[in-house]
Formats: C-alpha cells, sequence, structure tokens
C-alpha cells in the first residue's frame, strides 16, 4: 500500500512506537513503588474471603456439581482466611515464591458494613480486604484494588460503572467515583492503617508521574452518544474528580471489552479508533485483560489462542503498556450451565508460554475467573495439584520484555522486532486483528525467531495487493544471506487475503530473520512457518470444520450461532476458494453434507469439489431463510485412498458454509440373512459379535414389516463414523458387518432406527 494517504487515513492508524518509551522519570505501565522501581507488574488475581458461620460458599447451583468448586480463600483445602493467620502467611508466601509482585484484590463494595454474601464471599465482605492488606505487611508484595464496573452476582452491593460514565466532564460516574474514594478513605488516608499505603500499587503514567492503580474488569458504557473521544477523556476525567476530592493521585489498568462479547455495553473501546485516543490520557496506565477469551463462547484452544494473539497485538500497537493475560483456560460447567471448556491441557499451557515470549507486552497476570481456575491464582489445587501452578511459577519468576518466535508456528506481521518504513491498520481478515502496509521498495521487518533445528521450512504467507499491477516481490534473510525470493500477485484488494507459499532453509538457533520488500505496494498479515507442507489431515470419512482449512482465497471467518460449532466461513463471492488437506481411509463412494446457509434474498449459490485438481462434482446451495439459518444439503463423490488436496471452488456466490462431513456409503446388505418364512414378531436390535473386536463385527436386527431402515454407528463424541444401512428393506432378519480400517480404538454406538423404533448398542474396538 502506497504512503501517500490524507489525513482521513492517518485517523485510522495506530500508533506505532511500542509501550516501552521513556517519559519524565520512569517507564509507563511499570510499578513505581520504593523497591519495585521499574519492575514489570507480574500480578495474580486473588479472592481473600472468609466462611461464614460455617456454610460454605460457591453454591450458586446447587446440587450434584457442588462438589466440583474450588473453595479458595487461600491454598484450596477448604480453610478459613481469616480465622487462621498460618493461613495467611501461607497464601502470600506462595505467590511472592511464585514470583508474583501485584495480588489483585478483587472489591465489590462499600466498607462501613459487612457486605458479606455466601455467593461470592470474598468480594463483598470488606473485612476480607482488610486482611488481606494485613496479610502482605513485611511481604514483598503489592496490592491492587480490582473493581467489576457492573456487579454481576444478583443481590450483591449495587454500583454501576457502564451506567454513569463517561457522565459529565465535571461529575464523571458519581457512583463509581464514591467505589473509588471509599477504597481511598479506607486503605491510604486513615491514620489507623498508617502500613497500609505502602502496599497500594502504584505505577508510572505515560508522563513519569507515580498514580496509585486501580484496575478495572469489563470497561464498556451503556449510555447512548458516546463517542471514542468522550469515553476516552472521561478516564482523566475521573482522575482529575478524585484528586479534587481527596488530593489522591490515581490511574487505570483496563480491560476492554472486545466487540464479539455477549455483554453489556452499547459503547466498547476498540484499539482501531478508541486506542490511540486512551494513549493519550495521563491516568491510562496500562491495557490489563481480565480473561478476554470466554465470551468467545469456543471450545477450540487453537483458535482462542490465534484470536488472543490478534487482539494482544491490536492493543499493543496502541503504545499502551500491554499487560498479558495469561489465564490457564476455562471450565464453565462448574459454574455456569453450558459446555465452553478450554486450556486445561498441556497445548494450552505451552502455547501461552510461547505467547508470553513473542508479544512486546509489560507484564503478565495470571487472572483466573471461575470454574477450576479459581485455584491458580498463585497456590496448588486439590483438584489438578501442582502442574499448573508450577507452570505459571516458571512463567512469573523467568519473565521478561522480549519478542521471540519459536518454531515452527505463526508470526503476526505486526509482532516486529524492528522495522523500517511500514505502517499497521485495522485487517478484515478474520478476528480483531492487525496487518501490515504501505509496503514500499526497500521497507523492512525484522522478526527474532528460534528454530529448534535446521533444515528446510515450509513458509505460508498472507498476503494482499490490488489486481492489475506488476507483481509485488520479497525476501527473507538473515543477516546478508537471502533464504527465498517470493512474487506476491494481485488479489483483488488491500482486505482480499490470499496465502502464498515458499521455502527457506534455516540454521538452528536464536536468529533475526528480515522480510525485506523488494517490489512493494502490498499487504501483510502473518508468516507461518512449518516443517511439513501441511499441518495436519482431516481423515475421511469424518466432518471438518470449514475454518480448517490448508489454503484459501478470497474467504472471511465469522462467529457462528449454531450449537455445536464456534466459527464458520462465507462472504463467498465467484471464483473463491477453499482447500483442505484430506487423508481417505477406503476407497469408495461417499456421501458429502454440507452444511450451508443462503438469505433468501438471492436465488441460489453453487459450488464444485476437486480433487487434486480432477474434477469431483457440482452442487446447488438454494436459499435458506438468512445467513445464519443453516440447512444440509448432500451431493456424492468418488475418492481413491490416501492424501489428497481437496479444492471447494465456490461457482456462484454469495453464501456461507460450516462444515463438510463425508460418509462412506453404505456396505451392501443380504436380507433377508437368516432364512425364515416367518416374518419376525417384533423389532429388535441385538448386541453386535464379536464385541470387543478388531477389525469387524456384525450387528443383527429384525424388522417385522417392510419400511425405511436407517443404522448409523457414531464416536463418543456424536460424531458419524459408519452409515451400514440407509433405504427401504422388507420384514425380515438381517445381519450387517462394519468394518473398523481407519478407526482408532474405543467406544463406538450403533443407532437402528425403523417405523418409529429406535435402539443403540455399545461396541468396543480394541487395536
Amino acid at each position: 500500500m502506497s504512503k501517500i494517504f490524507n489525513f482521513s487515513v492517518i485517523s485510522i492508524l495506530l500508533v506505532t512506537c511500542g509501550p516501552l518509551c521513556l517519559r519524565g522519570e520512569g517507564i509507563w505501565g511499570r510499578l513505581a513503588n520504593p523497591g519495585f522501581e521499574n519492575q514489570p507488574m507480574k500480578s495474580a488475581f486473588f479472592f481473600t474471603g472468609n466462611w461464614k458461620n460455617g456454610i460454605q460458599y460457591y453454591e450458586y447451583f446447587p446440587g450434584d456439581n457442588t462438589g466440583l468448586y474450588t473453595i479458595h480463600p487461600a491454598d484450596a483445602r477448604h480453610l478459613s482466611w481469616s480465622e487462621d493467620e498460618a493461613n495467611c502467611e501461607f497464601a502470600v508466601n506462595t505467590m511472592i515464591n511464585a514470583g508474583i509482585n501485584v495480588v489483585n484484590m478483587s472489591c465489590w463494595g462499600p466498607r462501613g458494613q459487612d457486605n458479606w454474601a455466601w455467593w461470592a464471599p470474598m468480594q463483598t465482605s470488606s473485612w476480607s480486604h482488610d486482611e488481606l492488606f494485613e496479610a502482605a505487611l513485611d511481604k514483598d508484595i503489592l496490592i491492587v484494588p480490582y473493581l467489576e464496573t457492573a456487579a454481576a452476582t444478583p443481590n450483591s452491593p449495587e454500583y454501576s460503572f457502564m451506567n454513569c460514565f463517561p457522565g459529565e466532564p465535571e461529575n464523571p460516574a458519581p457512583a463509581f467515583v464514591a467505589i473509588m474514594e471509599d477504597l481511598i478513605d479506607r486503605y491510604l488516608l486513615d491514620q489507623f492503617n498508617a502500613p497500609w499505603p505502602a502496599k497500594w500499587a502504584q505505577m508510572y503514567d505515560r508522563n513519569g508521574q507515580k498514580r496509585y492503580v486501580f484496575s478495572l474488569i469489563h470497561v464498556a458504557s451503556t449510555q447512548s452518544g458516546v463517542t471514542d473521544q468522550l469515553f476516552a477523556e472521561g478516564f482523566d476525567h475521573l482522575a482529575d474528580k478524585i484528586f479534587q476530592d481527596t488530593g489522591v493521585l490515581v490511574g487505570f489498568t483496563l480491560d476492554v471489552t472486545p466487540h464479539l462479547f455477549p455483554v453489556s455495553g452499547q459503547f466498547r473501546a476498540s484499539p482501531f479508533t478508541t486506542g490511540p485516543l486512551l494513549a493519550q490520557q495521563e491516568s491510562i496506565l496500562a491495557i490489563q485483560c481480565f480473561i478476554p477469551e470466554i465470551g468467545l463462547g469456543m471450545n477450540d484452544d487453537d483458535y482462542i489462542l490465534n484470536w488472543k494473539q490478534q487482539f494482544s497485538s491490536a492493543w499493543i500497537h496502541t503504545g499502551i503498556p500491554f499487560i498479558q493475560d495469561i489465564a490457564p483456560g476455562y471450565d464453565a460447567h462448574i459454574v455456569f450451565p453450558n459446555s465452553v471448556i478450554y486450556g486445561n491441557n498441556t497445548n494450552w499451557r505451552n502455547s501461552t508460554s510461547e505467547l508470553v515470549g513473542k508479544l512486546l507486552s509489560q507484564g503478565i497476570t495470571l487472572n483466573a475467573w471461575n470454574g477450576y481456575t479459581e485455584g491458580y491464582a498463585g497456590v496448588p489445587t486439590l483438584e489438578f495439584g501442582d502442574s499448573t501452578f508450577n507452570w505459571a511459577s516458571g512463567l512469573f519468576r523467568n519473565y521478561q520484555v522480549k519478542s521471540l518466535h519459536t518454531l515452527p508456528g505463526r508470526v503476526e506481521a505486526e509482532d516486529w522486532a524492528n522495522m523500517s518504513g511500514v505502517l499497521t491498520e485495522a485487517n478484515a481478515d478474520g478476528c480483531d486483528g492487525l496487518d501490515v502496509g504501505w509496503l514500499d521498495d526497500g521497507d523492512w521487518i525484522d522478526y527474532t525467531i528460534n528454530a529448534p533445528e535446521a533444515g528446510q521450512y515450509f513458509v505460508d504467507i498472507r498476503i494482499a495487493r490490488l489486481a492489475g499491477e506488476s507483481q509485488g516481490e520479497g525476501q527473507l534473510k538473515v543477516g546478508d544471506n537471502t533464504l527465498t525470493t517470493f512474487q506476491v500477485p494481485g488479489t483483488g484488494g488491500w482486505q482480499n487475503w490470499r496465502t502464498i507459499h515458499t521455502t527457506a532453509i534455516l540454521p538452528a538457533g536464536e536468529q533475526t530473520i528480515r522480510l525485506f520488500i523488494a517490489n512493494g505496494n502490498w499487504n501483510i498479515n502473518w508468516l507461518d512457518f512449518k516443517r511439513d507442507s501441511v499441518k495436519s489431515y482431516h481423515v475421511i470419512p469424518g466432518r471438518i470444520e470449514a475454518e480448517d482449512y490448508a489454503d484459501m482465497y478470497g474467504v472471511k471467518s465469522d462467529n457462528s450461532t449454531e450449537p455445536g460449532s464456534e466459527v464458520n466461513v462465507g462472504n463467498f463471492d465467484d471464483n473463491d476458494w477453499i482447500e483442505y488437506a484430506i487423508d481417505v481411509q477406503q476407497e469408495g463412494s461417499y456421501d458429502v453434507l454440507l452444511r450451508v446457509a443462503l438469505d433468501n434474498s438471492f436465488a441460489k449459490g453453487g459450488g464444485e469439489l476437486h480433487a487434486d485438481d480432477d474434477f469431483l462434482c457440482s452442487f446447488n446451495v438454494p436459499g435458506s431463510g438468512g445467513w445464519k439459518t443453516w440447512q444440509t444439503i448432500n451431493t456424492q463423490v468418488n475418492l481413491s485412498a490416501g492424501r489428497h488436496k481437496l479444492r471447494l471452488l465456490v461457482s456462484k456466490g454469495p453464501w456461507n458454509l460450516n462444515w463438510l462431513e463425508f460418509v462412506k456409503k453404505p456396505v451392501s446388505v443380504e436380507h433377508p440373512a437368516v432364512t425364515s418364512n416367518t416374518p419376525p414378531k417384533a423389532y429388535r436390535l441385538y448386541a453386535n459379535y464379536p464385541n470387543p473386536f478388531n477389525p469387524a463385527t456384525t450387528i443383527h436386527f429384525d424388522l417385522p414389516q417392510a419400511g425405511d431402515v436407517s443404522l448409523k454407528v457414531y464416536d463418543i463424541q456424536g460424531r458419524q463414523v459408519a452409515d451400514l444401512a440407509d433405504g427401504y428393506y422388507p420384514a425380515g432378519e438381517y445381519r450387517v458387518s462394519w468394518n473398523t480400517q481407519g478407526l482408532g480404538s474405543g467406544i463406538y454406538y450403533y443407532h437402528l432406527a425403523a417405523a418409529g423404533y429406535t435402539a443403540v448398542g455399545k461396541a468396543v474396538v480394541v487395536k
């Protein structure tokens, strides 16, 4: 993209100086207390609290799942925080030993009365907050009050930031100001608690001034007419009001609410439009997200982590110090009756560790929230032992501000170590994120990478460029050595994204790889380094989620509204395409089910399937009633065994796609398999034999009368893996052979449906 632009374009660009800019005495976003000067914040959310008359708390949904709750005021052993001094010592000392220098104190209500409530005792009891300040005395740790902008629990002490912010400059968010001033009176200005002010964390603002920190959860506004400028300036008005009333200079770390989240708030801060304005406010100390991914409502760890990197990178590029969230995941079924579960696994922990290394953030925070994460705030738990505690402790103890990308893996274009001549912008290629543009001849971008082993890497590069011009050109270099030169074709627009491919031979170890722009006027979103040309193959028969493609041209991802599915792809135009790497287990004929949606304002859509450039079939997509009103259509293909490149070509757009499923055509059935002059007296499904088995078994069923019959097999996750009978059958006894070649060991369920009769059997495959 050329650097010839006007002021309307400049207004949407993000500030590209990093958050490490020196201002005044200190570093913006670093701690400022004596003994902690210029340390990055390494914090953990910690719920202090009481038992109350022996009543166990966290019984928001009493019943069978009550025993799942992590009762965690201190060490997850159900000890009383406030009645046992040794318990207080243990909790604070454990966090310090883990490398934490700030504990985030959750607070919901005014002092002067005990607001204790059994559903949230740690947040609503003012005495618990006093005890935390007292326990931290003479300890090498600080405290930050963490305030929810709208109390989420029914009947909790009511106050709302969202409903009254930004308000008027001279009277901003009065109910919320009262809460903050109450805490200031209690912990900074109370002469009877003289040691406590030293424990309240301070941070340097953009001008090098020290400010006492308030952390705000879920910042947004429900007021009408709020603009980016009014919202941003409201925080300085808040700080000015508090200073006028108390003489205390305060600042804020903000948990910005993504626009995708199903929470209240008509106005939500955007890194692209609000971010540059927030960066100008003296009271803004950092962006410190609480747990930004839970609102996505997804169970896909890799998708969430990818979104999290894009979300974080966008805010980092505003220039505001960013404190990176390392929450270990979420198990919503423990607290809420839904199925959002992610992150309690090695992949999540390893990927989060890599994310900490590759982003130029000013600190890290383990802000656990609900479910099993409650007990991860710096101490081991009964449920999960020391695994997550040890992992988080390693991050805290070894944290340093750096940007190192470990290969294989994806490098977001904006997560550079250094650059010359380029700018960032918001992109339309999936989730909240940035791309890098304004690439002119001779510009360059440096990335610090670590290649664990030397050798050839396959590099996918996500690019966009206007059509009708000469090709762009780029190079990847290490020092003076040019690793590869690649061409950048036109894609039809600055936000029409396409993935191109090249290879590079890299030496082992840490090194700086330079993306050099030999011929410019193109945009880049990311580079993906792989040791194999394909990350993974989709096993056929089986289902392929639409977004799990190896490559594509012209399509976009969106949140799906269909239960059990998180993402769909769409915005199809004629000649757009998606490619999937498939591994066909058995040669033969397959039914292909496609989950599609098309608004009725369009007559119909269409598509084709190709395997290794050979035409397989074409299909039509009828109107379904809306872009998120899903229907299943079907077609048939013949596939040879082995690995293939499957391409879905859009012959007529627009329409949306949620998933594709390949089902092996039914095996032939002998009927009747048992000769008898008399039909069976009743419908019956018999246990398969043998069971357990490998690789084949026989399923036996009786039909007392002719009719349509369906016999399908599902894995334990509910995915169909075989279609053994589907059609009209005369009355009789039937035996169907099922061969499990290509399937793994485990439990499978076979389901018979005939004339209103249904039955299910369980088969066990042992290999």
